[in-house]
């Protein structure tokens, strides 16, 4: 009987064992697998304290690195349509960082002479108060009258931007340019150069102004060009923006008094540049956004075609009649922007004028 018994309890025995082991190698096994995530843990701790401190992964601890909250960078800066209206600002296309000169003489680029030489004069800004540019380039192009045509080439300076406040700034790049010998209308365009820019979007300025005498309406004609490789529908849209007078600086309120001020102007950037300081959009859009600056009322403004589809490289002409009131005197800014949705493609300034 004994031995009729001993088989079954050495069965179970040796079944009881075989799972102790299995379930000893399965507690070894996960006591494994959280000392390994735990030293994963500690190894991602480490990537991001030297990231932090701006070290490279693996770095010895004496490697020559400069923290992030030490290292300043350079802003340099023009008036830049295309940043502008990016963050929900109207815009005019009569930069007021460039600026010709025939003999020393201030002249308007709606009004130039075929075959004569003038001086480009860009000024050029630094946003930063802590990092200088030094050996900053700066390129000139100008185009026929329009949106979007093929740019050209006119020449280019090297300046040294100091920082933010400092004497010297802002400061002048110049290029001289010869007019073509066709008689017309040229739009300029000053493109800043500088790899290390803590704001890469604010680098081009443009300059496309024309003017026009309203006998009747003032008509104004000028081509549309799509730059893209790709078909685009542009929507040309008017508004009657300028830039107005600088205030006193005591007079600007705090950026968290404008947020309460304007809760629907106070949207967050898509993109947000490395600044020192942030920026009050919420006061700068309640003063400069396009809604603040309508077509003035008893002013007609009729775009035809105010919708373009454009194939890769196709060019069309618009042709914008401005009706004023019968009894206005002076001059009037009208500002066309051509629109990829909300993408700024290009624009033009209109001015109307009546003595």
């Amino acid at each position: 009987m004994d031995r009729l018994l001993r088989a079954p309890v050495a069965l179970a025995t040796g079944i009881w064992k075989a799972l102790l082991y299995l379930l000893l190698l399965r507690f070894l096994r996960d006591i494994v697998a959280l000392v390994r995530e735990i030293l994963a843990i500690f190894r991602r701790y480490e990537r991001l304290r030297d990231d932090r401190r701006g070290q490279r992964s693996g770095c010895p601890p004496r490697c020559g690195r400069v923290p992030p909250d030490i290292y300043r960078r350079a802003d340099p800066c023009i008036y830049s349509q295309r940043y502008l209206l990016e963050q929900g600002l109207a815009v005019t296309w009569d930069n007021p960082d460039i600026q010709l000169f025939e003999n020393g003489n201030p002249v308007s680029s709606s009004s130039l002479e075929a075959d004569t030489e003038y001086e480009i004069r860009a000024t050029i800004w630094n946003n930063s108060t802590k990092a200088p540019a030094v050996g900053l380039g700066v390129e000139f192009f100008f185009h026929d009258f329009g949106i979007g045509p093929q740019p050209i080439a006119i020449g280019s300076d090297t300046v040294t931007l100091p920082v933010k406040g400092a004497p010297g700034h802002p400061t002048t790049a110049t290029a001289l340019w010869r007019t073509p010998k066709e008689e017309g209308h040229y739009c300029l365009k000053v493109q800043l150069h500088w790899p290390d820019d803590a704001n890469p979007k604010n680098n081009l300025g443009q300059e496309n102004t024309n003017v026009a005498a309203a006998q009747s309406p003032a008509v104004f004609r000028f081509p549309v060009r799509n730059a893209d490789t790709v078909r685009r529908v542009l929507r040309l849209i008017a508004d009657a923006y300028e830039i107005p007078a600088p205030i006193d600086c005591r007079e600007k309120p705090k950026k968290s008094s404008s947020d309460r001020r304007h809760p629907e102007l106070a949207v967050p950037p898509l993109y947000q540049p490395y600044t020192e300081q942030p920026p009050d959009w919420a006061w700068a859009r309640s003063r400069h956004g396009r809604a603040a600056h309508p077509i003035p009322q008893g002013w007609r403004v009729e775009i035809a075609p105010d919708t373009l589809d454009l194939a890769a490289d196709e060019t069309r002409q618009v042709e914008v009649t401005v009706t004023p009131p019968d009894d206005w005197q002076g001059r009037q800014a009208i500002n066309v922007n051509a629109l990829m949705g909300e993408d700024l493609h290009g624009g033009v300034t209109l001015y109307v004028t009546r003595p």
